[in-house]
């Protein structure tokens, strides 16, 4: 019976590493708030979604979004709903996509695939919020065009003026005058008796 010779290694193939599936978009996003990732502003998360979904939010020319998509994007999202919300409103309160809010056009979801049309009630309400939008900037560079005013430096004569110091030399003043005026009013009998009385126990 003859020996087992164990064949040399390089016999057997080398095992080869298998290929990791890559992870999605949200996916991604999901494990990073899995790993206690803060969660990003309204605006940076608008930004993150300009390149998770090419499709449906443009920077350029834009088209209308599914309506109820705020609710497709928390399913795939791991963020908050108020969060999603808000970055939402950043989005579809831009003028570019009010304007593309025409009745008649249609609307895309987060694939980018049709998904209804813009009715007649969404195109009024989108058109409201584009002259509520332009009458607001109107507003603001009318203020900031208009000259501001500088204030008084001069003030009223009696207001600057100083108040008259009241002295010694001033009550004497207004006391002698009293005197006076006691002088030459003339007396009644009944002070002419008194001013006997105090004459006659002064002697």
């Amino acid at each position: 019976m003859g020996e087992n010779v164990t064949p040399p290694s390089s016999q057997y193939p080398a095992e080869q590493p298998q290929p990791v599936p890559a992870s999605s978009g949200a996916e991604a996003v999901a494990k990073t708030a899995e790993a206690g990732a803060q969660p990003p502003s309204p605006h940076a998360l608008l930004k993150e979604w300009y390149k998770r979904y090419p499709d449906t939010f443009f920077k350029g020319h834009t088209k209308p979004l599914k309506v109820g998509i705020h609710q497709d994007l928390a399913v795939c999202e791991p963020w908050s709903g108020k969060l999603i919300r808000r970055a939402l409103a950043n989005y579809v309160n831009l003028p570019r996509y009010l304007k593309s809010v025409r009745e008649g056009v249609e609307r895309i979801d987060l694939d980018g695939q049709l998904a209804g049309k813009v009715d007649k009630e969404a195109a009024l309400h989108a058109a409201e919020k584009r002259k509520a939008k332009q009458k607001g900037v109107e507003a603001t560079e009318r203020v900031q065009r208009t000259p501001q005013r500088k204030p008084l430096e001069k003030k009223s004569a009696h207001l600057s003026a100083p108040a008259p110091a009241i002295t010694t030399q001033t009550i004497q003043a207004k006391d002698e005058e009293a005197d006076k005026v006691r002088q030459e009013k003339p007396l009644s009998m009944e002070d002419k008796l008194k001013d006997l009385q105090q004459r006659f126990k002064a002697r």
